[in-house]
């Protein structure tokens, strides 16, 4: 796997942080810019703009996860439950809540990979399902199973149903994943198969010992399925930009493919929100991977904050977010891939992917600050 680095950036003016010249742009002494402060993701500034604050705070990517979800699936891991965990296929990177994960891990756990229609007819449903394997197992979970799952109405929801009703062996049914992953609408698919033969209702109501809010469906007199409201979107550009902006970024029909043959110096400029750089190597073909409206322009690699600043106020290239209008708001990755002659994607959570064939070259990646970014051997980019 490639070895990244995080670009460190003035948090003030956006300058890239060095401590060789004093003379130059985004100066820091040595100190300051060391392991220990980058690694505990210190906010830092340039010593101008240090000089003109008197202040130095501290910021860091944020995971927020409700105490009370927490509380929930303390719940669940005590009474040992039968978990489905679903994921939207687009957005989904491998980047997962670790509160989250530590409650669950132990527990059968049933993923549901919903927008399969998203994705082009060459791409086989093993192949998505060997990425969505791989992504779990990374953080120590093995899926009892994956399903891939498709928009269309079909027979899949009866199946599913029937199936989890099996596996449960008789413990709770609780269902998770994020906001706009899809949980709603496969629920909504397998009522048409569900069949209460107990005396209870179906209901919404607050979870015993807790204010939120729960679907829960009677299983049997002693068991029941519960669907958790949708968790937050904190580290994905959709839980970052405005509800048009929304629109754009998230896919309605197969996704865009979008060829680059960038040279070093040269970027990929994705609306106002992310760029893909050539910094060093060879030059490089890359594939974008994104929702329909999303647009892309080929420029050189010293004009994109430029471009970035014009394009805030023209709105020229979408799709552009209030929420991102200066240099402060974006963060910078740097990866440093192997020579293994492999084909290698780079995930921005919530808004695509590019997918290139690493040959040792830098890629630098400029992103909407707090967002995840993930590098993985590339399943179905050639």
């Amino acid at each position: 796997m490639a070895k990244v680095k995080r670009v460190i950036r003035c948090f003030q003016c956006g300058a890239i942080l060095q401590s060789d010249d004093e003379k130059k742009k985004g100066f820091i002494t040595e100190d300051l810019l060391s392991e220990k402060n980058i690694k505990e993701q210190r906010v830092l500034y340039c010593q101008s703009c240090y000089e003109a604050m008197k202040d130095i705070n501290t910021g860091e990517l944020n995971q927020n996860v409700d105490d009370q979800i927490l509380k929930i699936l303390d719940d669940a891991k005590a009474s040992d439950a039968f978990i489905v965990y679903v994921i939207d296929l687009f957005s989904f990177n491998g980047t997962f809540k670790k509160p989250i994960i530590d409650k669950i891990k132990k527990l059968p756990i049933a993923v549901l990979a919903t927008k399969r229609d998203l994705f082009p007819k060459y791409v086989k449903d093993e192949t998505l399902i060997s990425f969505v394997k791989e992504r779990f197992e990374e953080v120590g979970i093995k899926p009892f199973s994956i399903n891939i799952i498709s928009a269309k109405e079909d027979g899949t929801y009866k199946e599913l149903l029937e199936r989890a009703l099996v596996n449960r062996k008789g413990h709770d049914i609780y269902m998770i994943g994020d906001l706009t992953s899809g949980k709603t609408t496969i629920l909504n698919r397998c009522m048409k198969h569900y069949e209460n033969k107990t005396r209870k209702a179906i209901r919404v109501s607050e979870y015993p010992g807790t204010q939120t809010k729960v679907l829960q469906i009677p299983l049997n007199n002693s068991s029941f399925f519960f669907e958790l409201p949708g968790l937050a979107l904190d580290i994905s550009v959709v839980g970052k930009v405005e509800r048009d902006v929304q629109k754009i970024i998230i896919p309605k029909k197969e996704i865009k493919i979008t060829s680059a043959y960038l040279r070093t110096d040269e970027s990929l400029v994705i609306g106002g929100l992310a760029a893909y750089s050539l910094t060093k190597g060879e030059a490089t073909s890359i594939k974008f991977y994104s929702a329909e409206g999303v647009e892309s322009k080929k420029m050189a690699y010293d004009k994109v904050d430029q471009f970035l600043n014009i394009n805030y106020n023209r709105r020229s290239l979408r799709p552009v977010s209030d929420n991102f209008a200066k240099f402060a708001d974006f963060d910078i990755f740097e990866y440093t891939m192997e020579n293994d002659n492999k084909y290698h994607d780079i995930a921005i959570e919530g808004l695509g992917w590019i997918t290139f064939l690493a040959k040792g070259q830098t890629i630098q990646i400029l992103l909407p600050k707090g967002c995840a970014l993930k590098e993985t051997i590339s399943k179905i980019g050639k």
